[in-house]
């Protein structure tokens, strides 16, 4: 039993290390930007964010500001969530831009001195598998070219069919900070609930594994008599809760492949469900088998499960909490429910 305790975060490294690289998005949130001069400024212009936004009436706009540097490049891609969505305009507008196609005037508002470049937005015949979130996404318009000069640039997600939800996605460069990071799981959240799906919905399986977890913990406690510790009872369930953020993930990806059909990515998504999955098996075995005192090292195997959680996106940021709190909780604290 030892062997098989200590061969699965064996095995986790393992899977950690053999993470391909792939594309990935900061979020940025806009706030209002349905104005010029309230334009959602974006920092740092080769950065990959992501924007998930909504545009409430035809003819509205929604604009975000770069402020480019001689060499840098410009590179943005539009997306929208259905295949039976309105199809939204990029339009690019500052010093240089080549002019082509007609401005949606007098709605679109044009910084002086500005050339004005409108990208018609088109669906495509077939969603893209996104592996991290993961979702099917249709990719509608894109723009990418170095800036000539230093100056201020400006894009505009426009749209003359009505109210429209799209993903705004500028840069190229994928860089998180350790907040970014941290937070990716709420983000994702949000992500699934932009696509339409409630709250409910998406966290169905999680609270139905944990519910279950639970639920089978207190049948076999009752039947044997047996009571658990503090610590064993948050060690199981931290697992518990990287189970079902595991299945989380994976249910939305069944649900994502179903729009693009097979992508290879996917495989990236497994991987990423595959590290919870072993995580909380870790946990369960270790809430499962302690005994009274707690061994110091299972006190180290919680802290390290939490912080392969928060690194993995494991247990929706709870569970890499609640693995934290075991670790540390005093041995004098000896009953749980």
């Amino acid at each position: 039993m030892e062997l098989r305790i200590t061969s699965i975060p064996i095995l986790v490294l393992i899977l950690a290390l053999l993470v391909p690289p792939a594309r990935g998005h900061a979020p940025l949130s806009t706030g209002e930007n349905g104005d010029l001069s309230m334009a959602t400024v974006i920092s740092q212009p080769e950065k990959s964010y992501v924007v998930y936004g909504h545009i409430h009436e035809p003819g509205e706009a929604a604009y975000y500001r770069f402020d480019m540097h001689a060499g840098q490049t410009l590179h943005i891609e539009l997306l929208v969530n259905r295949k039976d969505s309105p199809v939204p305009d990029l339009i690019i507008m500052g010093p240089g831009v080549l002019v082509s196609g007609t401005p949606p005037s007098p709605s679109l508002q044009v910084p002086p001195g500005s050339g004005v470049l409108v990208i018609p937005g088109r669906m495509p015949e077939q969603a893209m598998y996104e592996p991290f979130s993961p979702a099917a996404l249709f990719p509608v318009a894109s723009y990418t070219q170095k800036a000539a000069g230093s100056g201020t640039f400006y894009a505009a997600v426009y749209t003359a069919e009505g109210e429209q939800d799209y993903s705004f996605a500028p840069g190229f460069r994928e860089e998180f900070t350790a907040s970014e990071w941290l937070f990716v799981p709420v983000s994702v959240i949000g992500i699934h609930a932009w696509e339409g799906q409630s709250l409910a919905v998406i966290l169905a399986p999680c609270i139905a594994v944990v519910l279950l977890g639970i639920a089978l913990l207190l049948r076999q406690q009752k039947r044997t008599g047996t009571s658990r510790s503090l610590f064993s009872w948050l060690a199981i369930t931290a697992g518990l809760l990287y189970l079902g953020g595991a299945s989380v993930t994976f249910t939305q990806m069944v649900r994502a492949l179903g729009i693009t059909g097979w992508d290879p990515s996917a495989i990236l998504t497994l991987i990423f469900i595959s590290i919870p999955v072993g995580l909380g098996i870790v946990a369960l075995r270790t809430g499962f088998g302690s005994g009274q005192p707690v061994l110091a090292k299972e006190r180290v195997l919680l802290a390290v499960i939490g912080m392969l959680g928060l690194l993995f996106w494991a247990g929706l940021i709870i569970g890499p909490v609640i693995a934290f709190v075991a670790a540390i909780v005093p041995e004098s604290t000896k009953q749980g429910p």
